[in-house]
C-alpha cells in the first residue's frame, strides 16, 4: 500500500503542469555610490517564499518598493515596507499585472495589465477600478514594458509583439515610432532629464543602451551592454547598473566603461537578472535565486 501510494504521488507530480511563472526572489542591499569594487552590503532576501516575486520599483520616498507577485496562477501588485519588513497586497484582479510604476506623489500606480495587454493605472484609495492610461492617446498596441514621465505625460513603450519602441502620451493623442529591433527590456526616464533610455540591437548585432529625447526626437548611443542581460537601471547620480555573470556592473558617462562593483555570489545569490535603485540612492533591489 505504501509503495502504491508513493508511485501514485510520483505520477501525479510528473503529470502536474509546470508553474505559471518562474521561481524568483527579491534581495535588498545597501548601496554606496562612492565605493569602488565593494559597493553592496547588508544583502538579505526580503520575499523568501515559493513563487514569482519580480520587477521591484521603489516609491519616491524610498521607504517601500512595489513588485509583481504570483499566487500560483496569476500575478498581482504587492508592496514591501522596508522599515517594518511587511508585505501588502495592492491589487486583486483575475488578470495579470506587471511592471508597477508609482507616481511621484505615490497616489497612483501604473502597470502593464493583461486586461487588454496595455498600460493601466490604479488609485491607491480605489485599486479595484483600474483606468486605461493610453485611452486618450488612442494606442491599443500590446505593451511589454514602459517608462512613464509623469512631469511631461510622455510614455515610451516596448511593443510586445512588434519588438519596436514608440513614444506616446498619457494626456493626448500621440504616437511616434522610434526604432525597430528593440530588445525586450524596461525603458527608463534618465534622472535629471526628460530623455528616456531603451535597448537597441544594431544591424551589426551589437546591443546598446540608447537615449531618446522626446522633444527633439534625437537618439544618442550611450554604451553597449556588458553581456547578454538587457535589464538595467539608472541611479539618481546618473550611473547605469547592470547584472551580468552574477556581478553588478556600473557605467558612468565620461568614465572608462563598465566596472564591477559587487559580486552577488558573495551573498549566495545565483541567476540574478533584474535590478532597481531607490530614489535616495541608498538601496538596490536585485531579483535572483538563493544558491542553496
Amino acid at each position: 500500500m505504501v509503495l502504491a501510494a508513493s508511485v501514485q504521488a510520483q505520477d501525479a507530480a510528473e503529470d502536474a503542469p509546470p508553474p505559471a511563472f518562474p521561481e524568483t526572489e527579491i534581495f535588498l542591499f545597501d548601496y554606496d555610490a562612492d565605493a569602488g569594487g565593494d559597493a553592496l552590503s547588508n544583502g538579505r532576501n526580503v520575499t523568501q517564499r515559493a513563487g514569482y516575486d519580480n520587477q521591484p520599483y521603489f516609491t519616491k520616498d524610498s521607504a517601500t518598493f512595489l513588485y509583481a507577485r504570483d499566487d500560483g496562477t496569476q500575478t498581482d501588485i504587492w508592496e514591501y515596507d522596508i522599515a517594518s519588513g511587511t508585505h501588502k497586497q495592492i491589487t486583486a484582479t483575475p488578470e495579470n499585472e506587471f511592471s508597477p510604476t508609482p507616481s511621484p506623489d505615490n497616489q497612483t500606480i501604473s502597470m502593464v495589465f493583461e486586461r487588454n495587454r496595455s498600460i493601466w493605472q490604479v488609485d491607491r484609495d480605489n485599486p479595484g477600478e483600474p483606468k486605461w492610461v493610453l485611452e486618450a492617446a488612442g494606442v491599443d498596441e500590446p505593451v511589454g514594458y514602459f517608462a512613464r514621465n509623469y512631469a511631461t505625460g510622455d510614455i515610451l513603450y516596448w511593443s510586445r509583439y512588434g519588438f519596436n519602441v514608440a513614444l506616446t502620451s498619457a494626456e493626448e493623442p500621440a504616437y511616434h515610432f522610434i526604432s525597430g529591433h528593440a530588445v525586450p527590456a524596461t525603458p527608463h526616464v534618465i534622472p535629471g532629464s526628460a530623455e528616456i533610455s531603451f535597448v537597441h540591437r544594431q544591424t551589426n548585432e551589437q546591443v546598446w543602451i540608447k537615449a531618446f529625447d522626446p522633444q527633439t526626437k534625437a537618439i544618442r548611443p550611450l554604451t553597449p551592454l556588458v553581456g547578454s542581460n538587457a535589464n538595467y537601471t539608472w541611479t539618481p547620480d546618473g550611473a547605469i547598473l547592470q547584472i551580468e555573470g552574477g556581478k553588478v556592473h556600473r557605467w558612468r558617462e565620461g568614465g572608462e566603461g563598465w566596472e564591477v562593483i559587487g559580486d552577488l555570489a558573495d551573498f549566495g545569490i545565483v541567476s540574478a537578472n533584474r535590478i532597481a535603485v531607490s530614489p535616495d540612492g541608498k538601496r538596490i533591489a536585485v531579483v535572483g535565486l538563493t544558491g542553496d
